[in-house]
């Protein structure tokens, strides 16, 4: 896979990042408990977990980290906005930036990785500064928020906040982490557009193959961040959107004609691409003394499924390949999504439901079976209806909350590092 087709596909995430995760996600209910909440405050926030360094692993990375930016550029105590008396500090987003890099270019090697540092820190500097802007959003919307509180409704919110928030976060996970597991990149493009933050957790998650709250934070602290960070965050934006319930229209009737109008105008993003769903097994040359021994265990996996073995049990107790937990089981991969170029040729040239010959790259042999080659074509609108008329409302939403932003930071000074603005109001 080329390079460039990698660092498009970061800014299809920095897009994403970008977008209209202001007010997709669903604003809390009405709090309950004695728990306390610590509000984000005027005092600057000391980050207290240290940045990641280089090769940093534990027993639940399946790879280390690859550190492709100089995180010296900003301590994680940096002050990198500020929002009224809020401060927005490198520590707080420095770690989503890594999260995203790690998932893009976690199958890279190390070699290309430095080979194309410029480029990859290039990006990663639009994502930060992406990040920011929408940081800026989400603090103004939590002020917002506050501030239409009477002071013995904000000392009650204060009082009762941070039970509503953790059990408003791990819902969150609990329902979305069995979706994005099955999820195809259609399903993942909705879950993210509900909730970027969650989406995103669950996933790393998945590749860290880990269940539990208490092991995601130990891998989030690998990035500089935390759970309690985490919910911080969750918190925040979700409060935030509460601010606009009630001065923001926000439901809005979509007609047949517009949803039919939005098909035509954008059809190219209606378009299937050529994809196949298969099963892989998988033996690493690093995993063998020599070649001869990694070659004669993928002959052994290989005729196990042909005298009768379940393809999936094999690959989930004998594969060496990153997917052997979920059944060796890749879905919905169009060309240039994989790394191995050799197996994705493969994929796309054998049979459905026949095994392929051995195939060789760099890293291991690999026996593959292909369940479904679905053609190129384009969905019917039938198809989308539901998900175009979300669209359309989103779109909608998104005008008027930016509208709304920009009535607050009118009465909130702003100031943002990265534009080097003095704070305004």
């Amino acid at each position: 896979m080329s390079f460039q087709f990698i660092l498009r596909t970061t800014v299809s995430v920095i897009l994403l990042f970008a977008g209209s995760q202001t007010l997709l996600a669903q604003p809390f209910g009405s709090a309950a408990g004695n728990s306390q909440f610590v509000p984000a405050s005027g005092t600057p926030r000391v980050a207290a977990l240290p940045v990641p360094t280089r090769n940093q692993t534990d027993v639940n990375s399946p790879v280390a980290i690859p550190q492709t930016l100089d995180n010296n550029v900003y301590e994680p105590t940096t002050v990198l906005a500020t929002v009224g008396s809020e401060y927005i500090l490198a520590g707080d987003l420095l770690p989503q930036v890594e999260i995203v890099m790690w998932l893009m270019f976690k199958d890279r090697s190390q070699e290309e990785r430095e080979r194309y540092k410029k480029e990859i820190d290039a990006q990663k500097q639009m994502l930060l500064s992406n990040l920011l802007l929408q940081a800026i959003d989400s603090k103004l919307l939590f002020l917002a928020f506050k501030r239409s509180m009477k002071p013995e409704e904000l000392e009650q919110f204060e009082e009762r906040a941070t039970e509503v928030v953790n059990n408003a976060f791990v819902s969150s996970i609990e329902e979305t982490l069995p979706q994005v597991k099955v999820a195809d990149k259609q399903a993942m493009k909705r879950l993210r557009a509900r909730d970027m933050q969650i989406a995103q957790l669950c996933t790393l998650m998945i590749e860290h193959e880990v269940e539990t709250l208490r092991e995601l934070d130990r891998i989030l602290k690998k990035f500089g961040s935390s759970l309690d960070q985490a919910k911080q965050t969750f918190a925040e934006t979700n409060f935030g959107r509460q601010a606009i319930s009630s001065d923001v229209k926000l439901n809005y009737e979509i007609t047949h004609q517009d949803m039919l109008d939005y098909y035509r105008d954008h059809s190219e993003d209606y378009q299937i691409k050529e994809s196949v769903s298969f099963e892989q097994l998988m033996v690493q040359f690093k995993n063998h003394e020599t070649k001869q021994q990694a070659y004669q265990k993928i002959c052994a996996l290989g005729n196990s499924v042909l005298q009768g073995a379940p393809f999936e049990k094999v690959a989930t107790t004998h594969s060496e390949g990153p997917k052997k937990k979920s059944g060796g089981k890749y879905l919905n991969i169009e060309k240039g999504d994989l790394v191995s170029e050799k197996v994705e040729t493969v994929a796309f040239e054998i049979p459905v439901n026949r095994m392929s010959p051995i195939i060789e790259d760099e890293k291991g042999f690999y026996i593959i079976r292909v369940n479904t080659h679905r053609p190129s074509g384009r969905e019917k609108f039938t198809e989308v209806q539901g998900e175009i008329e979300q669209l359309i409302k989103n779109q909608r939403r998104n005008d008027a909350i930016q509208k709304y932003i920009k009535q607050v930071k009118s009465h909130v000074p702003v100031w943002n590092r990265l534009e080097d603005k003095k704070p305004s109001g």
